[in-house]
């Protein structure tokens, strides 16, 4: 079906004029306003007209297909046959319902089949809108992507500046946290990184955020999975199982050191796991201040080991690297992994029993990523910074949105920042589906036109 709506606007102009910002402000706020809602309620007052008079016109059943189906009255789980209808009245209450265009308000017509004698109301189904669901999910839609970026209270003024209908802080508490997003495929990904972040768990406890995500050897990142309530021993054993089910290789996973993590995750890439590369240095001063050792000699012993981490892989193409060069950077490893055994030596001679071990844990882990370039020519990545800096973004809107989480709304709600911030197609993808766009509604401006009054 197509309809036309005529839409006629009264614009007041001082006498002395008005400038281009005054101008903009008042289309903006009419734009966004009330203009969207109203002509919102004529398309479903159209579509409701043509709905009811296809069913109730002696005309084909193929006319009819899809609408009016339905059980027969007093009979559940019995179709009735008949697909000829009269028309009935409206209901006494018209429909209200938020959506991101505003509050719609439309009065809901039956029609009565003539077979059975149910009255049923066609325009519910032909909107496929629920009985007593007060909201559109596009609605859920820009509560989602805003909620995304800031705030609860900071998301209900972008909400209603961009025109939808004002939602309550446990409704949209309430939308994200039972917001169902899927993994991400790990399709494209060719490294990993994995951390974690506390959060306040009801009943005020603390609970574990954990995150792992992929990268591309372009170095674009995407967030995979989200667990909480969850050892890294299972979260590994999950992680092998979903890439199994993908096919899936992962060739390296980079890890900052977290206790457990590196131990049950590093056989989820071929080539194991590399430490970040920042924070050994870093850590390594802390754990030589546990063993007292003293601030000037931490310093530096954190930069002896930042020096002899700092190995820089050729630029160029792989190809274009010549062979004296490759055996160069593969001498270069060598001799830094004897000064590394020479550190822990002297640690282990001083007493230092926390950093020899520190640094023996992480030996075979400090220059997988050169190997892995020399095997294949692949650049993969040296420290974790990426993931630091997603893992801070995600904790200050987690802790900023909502408190007293359950496991299962917090990987929910990290699910959607990930997705919205760092896969915007898959986003996009994933509402075109939700909402069930197929571009069955489309509008054009046909004319404008203007008198002076």
């Amino acid at each position: 079906m197509e309809m036309e709506i005529a839409i006629s606007l009264r614009v007041s102009i001082a006498e002395e004029g008005a400038n281009l910002n005054e101008i903009c402000a008042a289309v903006k706020e009419q734009v966004r306003g009330e203009l969207p809602a109203r002509v919102g309620e004529i398309i479903i007052e159209g579509v409701q007209e043509n709905v009811r008079d296809r069913l109730t016109r002696p005309v084909g059943r193929s006319a009819k297909k899809g609408l009016g189906g339905h059980e027969c009255k007093g009979e559940s789980g019995v179709r009735c046959r008949f697909r000829t209808f009269r028309r009935e009245g409206f209901r006494t209450e018209p429909r209200r319902v938020k959506t991101d265009v505003g509050r719609l308000e439309f009065a809901v017509g039956y029609v009565g089949c003539c077979g059975c004698g149910k009255k049923l109301a066609p325009i519910l189904d032909v909107l496929d809108l629920r009985e007593r669901t007060g909201h559109s999910e596009s609605l859920e839609a820009v509560v989602s992507e805003v909620v995304s970026q800031t705030s609860y209270q900071r998301g209900e003024a972008e909400r209603e500046a961009r025109g939808s209908a004002p939602v309550a802080k446990s409704s949209s508490h309430r939308w994200i946290a039972g917001r169902g997003i899927p993994d991400s495929c790990p399709e494209g990904s060719v490294f990993a990184m994995a951390d974690g972040t506390g959060f306040k768990k009801w009943p005020g406890e603390r609970g574990d955020l954990r995150v792992v995500i992929g990268l591309n050897q372009g170095g674009k990142p995407r967030g995979l999975w989200v667990y909480a309530g969850e050892s890294w021993e299972s979260i590994g054993q999950d992680i092998r199982a979903k890439l199994r089910a993908s096919q899936v290789q992962l060739e390296l996973l980079t890890v900052n050191g977290e206790p457990g993590l590196d131990e049950h995750l590093a056989g989820v890439a071929a080539k194991g796991s590399q430490r970040c590369q920042w924070h050994l240095p870093r850590d390594l001063s802390y754990t030589l201040w546990k063993d007292g050792v003293g601030l000037e000699e931490r310093k530096q012993r954190s930069t002896d080991l930042a020096d002899l981490l700092g190995i820089e892989i050729p630029a160029g193409e792989y190809e274009t690297v010549s062979e004296e060069d490759k055996e160069a950077l593969r001498e270069r490893v060598r001799t830094s992994e004897q000064e590394a055994l020479n550190l822990i030596a002297e640690f282990e001679e001083k007493g230092y029993a926390k950093g020899a071990t520190y640094l023996q844990n992480a030996f075979d882990r400090l220059f997988n990523h050169v190997k892995l370039w020399l095997e294949t020519g692949v650049i993969a990545p040296r420290t974790t910074s990426i993931l630091e800096n997603m893992m801070r973004e995600l904790g200050r809107r987690v802790k900023k949105l909502g408190w007293n989480w359950s496991d299962e709304g917090i990987v929910r709600i990290a699910k959607i920042i990930l997705l919205r911030h760092y896969d915007r197609e898959a986003w996009d993808s994933y509402w075109r589906e939700a909402l069930g766009l197929r571009n069955r509604c489309q509008i054009q401006i046909l004319s404008l036109e203007w008198q002076l009054v």
